[in-house]
């Protein structure tokens, strides 16, 4: 009689998504070619990602983008902008602020002192103060009529990607974001600094001493002086065939600022040399074709962002085909110098924009409201989610021989009832998918929520198979410990 085999998984999908690599090398891989609506724990395990929980009640449009705007009390308002062209405050209850703020909601916000500053294509610039009026912009219509950029930063208030002039950004009087025609406000043409003719600026970025340009095809960095005088920054990095996609895809992070451009995802370290991004595959290297299809589905103007700095992480969305990624910038993947990324979607809900509050409190704008990430109970059906694990192929040592598959067993961190699939697939072959369905039973799982085993019988003969399990998530967390798969050697099998 053959001998039983088994092959064991420690921590699958550890290292994130890899589909660049689909056949097993290390037997201990950690790389899934399918990771979804998961993140990797402070363990270094796969577990399910919380849900977004609508916090308004009576809303019927779609946030488009939110914001934290922390004010002089410190109290802290959340704002949003809605399909509906409105700017609104709060959570659970919406106020609108702005009633005719644009016909988009594609708003980017920026805070200087007392006073809050929108910016969107096609609308007039914008501030309102803590008490939502209005205050007078002095000297802006003169220099541009509607930015689509704003930012914070270095005592001012920076804008950029005019209507009219998609090359000169502006900023403010220093500790003044209401002034911008006398003191030191002042602006700068980027004209001629653009090192292969005429770009356009998408985004800028501040962090590290350095103002950021981002065009859509280059990327300029200055280093402003020590007393931070614009008037006095010098161009000291100039990035050359690698640009922006989408003005929200930029963040700024611990880690180094995270942006798209049309190879994937980079980021732009901190103390690194700039200059070699181009040497440098992206951030998004493993599974970088699956970035560029979601980058192809999308409008770029809808593309967003947000970084979540509880856990390290960077999440791009991309609405209209639903798919996000979740970059766990502070979780390296050993020898591949590249961070752990996941995938994420659910049924429903899209993530639109994303905000973090002084509470620690994240927040996303979806669907008729403003959402925050909280728990693991999907509000409603139409915000659904499923934690997926797929394996790379597995060939048992020998691929050339035929393996008689006999059972698995996962171990896994759940509560009992928690419902879940084993599927398997053979020989590189769509068409051979199998399944288990299982629960979690309340002997095995007795410590609501504890780690326990599951194990079933599985079937068929192959010379590879690739193992996936999956956890519709509905209350409980689901953390993956490890797998196990066991098989009887069989006859060699050429071709």
């Amino acid at each position: 009689m053959a001998t039983l085999r088994s092959k064991t998984i420690k921590y699958p999908g550890a290292y994130g998504l890899n589909t660049i690599e689909t056949t097993l090398g290390d037997e201990a891989t950690r790389f899934g070619t399918a990771v979804t609506n998961g993140v990797v724990d402070s363990a270094g395990k796969l577990a399910s990602r919380q849900d977004f929980v609508n916090q308004t009640s009576g809303f019927s449009q779609t946030i488009k983008a939110v914001f934290a705007w922390r004010q002089t009390s410190g109290a802290e308002v959340i704002l949003s902008a809605a399909t509906d062209g409105v700017v609104y405050s709060g959570t659970s209850t919406l106020t609108s602020r702005w009633p005719s703020a644009s016909t988009s909601a594609n708003i980017q916000f920026a805070v200087l002192g007392s006073n809050v500053f929108l910016a969107c294509a096609g609308m007039v610039f914008k501030a309102l103060d803590e008490a939502y009026a209005s205050p007078s912009l002095t000297g802006a219509a003169s220099n541009f009529t509607s930015p689509n950029v704003v930012i914070s930063a270095y005592g001012r208030v920076w804008t950029a990607d005019d209507a009219s002039n998609k090359y000169t950004i502006w900023w403010s009087n220093l500790l003044d974001g209401t002034v911008w025609n006398s003191g030191d406000a002042g602006f700068l043409s980027v004209r001629e600094a653009w090192p292969k003719g005429q770009d356009s600026i998408v985004a800028l970025a501040a962090a590290f001493g350095r103002f950021v340009i981002f065009g859509r095809k280059s990327i300029l960095l200055y280093t402003l002086p020590a007393d931070n005088n614009p008037a006095n920054m010098v161009l000291t990095d100039v990035v050359e065939d690698l640009g922006c996609v989408a003005r929200d895809s930029v963040q700024v992070t611990d880690t180094g600022i995270y942006f798209l451009s049309d190879a994937g995802i980079y980021r732009i370290d901190k103390l690194g040399q700039t200059t070699a991004l181009l040497a440098t595959p992206p951030i998004s290297q493993l599974y970088n074709d699956d970035v560029l299809t979601q980058i192809a589905a999308e409008t770029a103007t809808n593309i967003r962002s947000g970084f979540y700095p509880t856990e390290g992480y960077y999440v791009l969305s991309f609405p209209t085909p639903n798919i996000s990624f979740c970059v766990h910038t502070r979780k390296p993947i050993p020898t591949v110098d590249r961070p752990v990324a996941t995938r994420w979607t659910n049924v429903g809900r899209p993530f639109y924009g994303f905000t973090f509050d002084k509470d620690r409190n994240w927040y996303s704008g979806g669907v008729n409201g403003v959402h925050k990430y909280s728990g693991y109970t999907p509000d409603g059906a139409s915000n659904a989610y499923t934690l997926t694990w797929t394996g790379q192929w597995h060939p048992f040592e020998d691929e050339s021989r035929l393996k008689h598959a006999k059972s698995m067993t996962a171990v896994i961190e759940t509560d009992s009832e928690q419902t879940g699939t084993f599927e398997w697939k053979t020989d590189y072959l769509a068409g051979t998918t199998r399944s288990n369905a299982f629960t979690c039973d309340a002997v095995e799982f007795a410590e609501a929520p504890g780690v326990g085993h599951v194990s079933m019988q599985i079937g068929g003969s192959f010379k590879v198979i690739q193992p996936s399990l999956s956890f519709p998530i509905n209350g409980d967390k689901v953390t993956i410990h490890q797998l196990r798969m066991y098989a009887t050697p069989g006859a060699v099998k050429n071709g």
